[in-house]
């Protein structure tokens, strides 16, 4: 008997079918309702399988009657009927275009219908040939192509997979892999996607298991293997369906701290870690160290590292930057930690475009271990998100007010992520924000516009006094647009002064601030914030991204300003100092 779909393939379903519906101009309403599923469904960390079985599929948030019928045949057919409809009369690939800049569900229809361009490939003959430019004439055939150009530069056409994409991937396999395979013990994502690396070419995992053979014989054998590529009796690579490697060793638990160390860094790290195996006369293997015919394993890396005198360098810091020699002499900087996080800055729930109450988010940062989670639903300015406006906000502060009084000392703080316009001014008045606890400002729109206009706007939402951090500044999304040609050193410095918090956003789509923009604005005394972006429940996971961005960027703990308890972070937002003329300095 076939596996059920899993929870990554039945959210995957339900995103085609929201895109091809946007190409065919459904509802905006029915669109965003499956577009929620797909998000909320690709993130439950149980499988809809077993969530059906125990009768519980209507109480999944985002899913009701006719969605649940649509999982329902999903898990039992693996398909869907009106995706299959649908498809017929769409391809498949003409969703693919939506991911080129400028091109919307409009112009990917008239690309499909007019121009006959089934999907990206399509588009580049078709521009090539002019058929593109006949029918919808040179200068949108112009933007068209600066569009795919920025796709290309932006990751998403060179074979990696952007880093949320690979995770959701590796969650999958693992998961599959801990069904199928008899007396593993353990199975953990290694390489580049551990090193939270922005982009994957592969995918590497580990696993422990007394007996490596049956483990390989499993992982060969998974639904999505295309073809095995190399298999022995502790190492198997495939090539999975969807065209991308996957790797996996195998070895005893004895032997689990040098495997992950081995399979983890990356290969200029090894090598240092292989030249001090040599300086003391043996050599360092995914086994452990070999001297001789003995050989010492290592269960931990934590008891590897120790062995040679060092320090653990993070995950992400092991890339041969110096954390090597710094690891040796004991001096590894402190850099931000998944726990040092006490609460989070930027999160959405139903009231634009997230999928969950407010209570539900709360609740939720509250079993993280939070003491706060401030909600910043859009502001009206991005209508596609259901953007809020001086009204609705009023009517979100009651629910708000209410959720508090439930949770306290847990504290729900009301906020916004206002849409910075063309003209540099927000999308709000100055009276509905100053009534919220901490205002996000964005600039969502105009990326495209040269770097005079863009930074322009960016610094003017900067020196807003009633503007307390800038969301994912640059704009970027990872494998898709490269973002806005901002002068970010003009951005870093204006912030410094004013005591605007820069964000890393921890949306792995996003991952912006970069890691090499972070340490810029750590060296130049800004204040940074780690948030998630998150728009369902599991999206509150996505600080761990952040943090990995933070840690290659060295980001130490007291650089971030949700690391303070909640009364001091308050008390160090721009608006709460009444001093806009620069910072007291970093938060102790």
């Amino acid at each position: 008997m076939a596996m059920p779909p899993t929870n990554a393939a039945i959210a995957a379903s339900f995103g085609l079918l929201a895109d091809l519906l946007e190409i065919r101009g459904e509802s905006a309403f029915k669109v965003r309702a499956y577009r929620r599923a797909a998000e909320t469904l690709g993130t439950l960390p149980e499988p809809l399988a077993a969530i059906r079985e125990r009768g519980a599929l209507g109480r999944v948030a985002g899913v009701g009657a006719a969605i649940a019928a649509k999982i329902e045949d999903l898990l039992d057919t693996g398909q869907m009927r009106q995706l299959e409809e649908i498809k017929r009369e769409i391809p498949a690939g003409v969703a693919g275009l939506l991911a080129v800049p400028d091109i919307g569900p409009k112009r990917a229809r008239r690309l499909h219908h007019e121009v006959g361009v089934g999907g990206v490939d399509d588009l580049r003959a078709a521009l090539a040939d002019g058929r593109v430019a006949a029918v919808l004439g040179a200068g949108e055939a112009k933007r068209i192509a600066e569009g795919l150009a920025a796709l290309r530069s932006g990751g998403a056409d060179d074979g990696r997979l952007p880093l949320g994409v690979a995770d959701a991937l590796a969650g999958d396999l693992m998961e599959r892999l801990r069904a199928a395979a008899p007396g593993l013990e353990r199975v953990a994502a290694a390489g580049s996607l551990r090193r939270c690396q922005e982009t994957v070419g592969d995918v590497d995992l580990v696993a422990a298991a007394e007996e490596p053979g049956p483990v390989v014989e499993a992982f060969a054998a998974l639904p999505g293997v295309a073809r095995v590529e190399l298999k022995g009796p502790t190492r198997c690579r495939v090539m999975l369906e969807r065209g991308v490697a996957a790797d996996l060793w195998v070895l005893p638990a004895r032997h689990w701290g040098s495997l992950l160390v081995h399979v983890t860094g990356d290969q200029y790290h090894d090598i240092r870690l292989r030249s001090l195996a040599i300086a003391r006369g043996g050599r360092l293997t995914e086994y452990g160290y070999a001297e001789g015919e003995r050989l010492t394993p290592f269960a931990t890396e934590e008891e590897l590292y120790a062995f040679f005198g060092m320090q653990v360098p993070p995950p992400p810091t092991r890339a041969d930057a110096g954390e090597v020699e710094l690891a040796l002499r004991g001096e590894l900087p402190a850099v931000l930690a998944r726990d040092d996080l006490r609460g989070d800055l930027h999160a959405h729930s139903g009231w634009s475009d997230g999928t969950a109450s407010v209570r539900e988010m709360a609740v939720a940062a509250r079993d993280w271990g939070h003491a706060y989670l401030a909600i910043t639903d859009h502001s009206r300015g991005l209508g596609i998100a259901n953007g809020l406006d001086a009204e609705r906000l009023r009517a979100q502060r009651a629910e708000i007010d209410r959720v508090n009084a439930e949770l306290a000392p847990f504290r729900v703080l009301q906020g916004i992520e206002v849409e910075v316009r063309a003209d540099g001014g927000l999308d709000l008045p100055d009276e509905a924000l100053a009534r919220l606890d901490l205002v996000v400002a964005a600039v969502h729109s105009g990326l495209r516009q040269g770097r005079e206009k863009v930074t322009a706007r960016a610094l003017a939402a900067i020196r807003h006094p009633l503007v307390d951090v800038l969301a994912h500044p640059t704009g970027r999304i990872v494998g898709g647009r490269p973002g806005g040609d901002f002068d970010m050193p003009a951005l870093i410095a204006e912030a410094a002064r004013t005591g605007t918090v820069l964000e890393i956003d921890a949306d792995p789509g996003r991952l912006d601030l970069r890691a090499d923009h972070a340490r810029e604005a750590v060296a130049a005394g800004c204040l940074l914030s780690v948030d998630s972006d998150a728009h369902a429940v599991a999206g509150l996971d996505n600080l761990r991204f952040g943090v990995g961005v933070a840690q290659r960027a060295r980001v130490p703990p007291e650089r971030v300003l949700n690391t303070l308890p909640l009364d001091a972070m308050l008390a160090r937002l721009k608006r709460n100092r009444g001093d806009a003329d620069g910072p007291e300095g970093p938060p102790a």
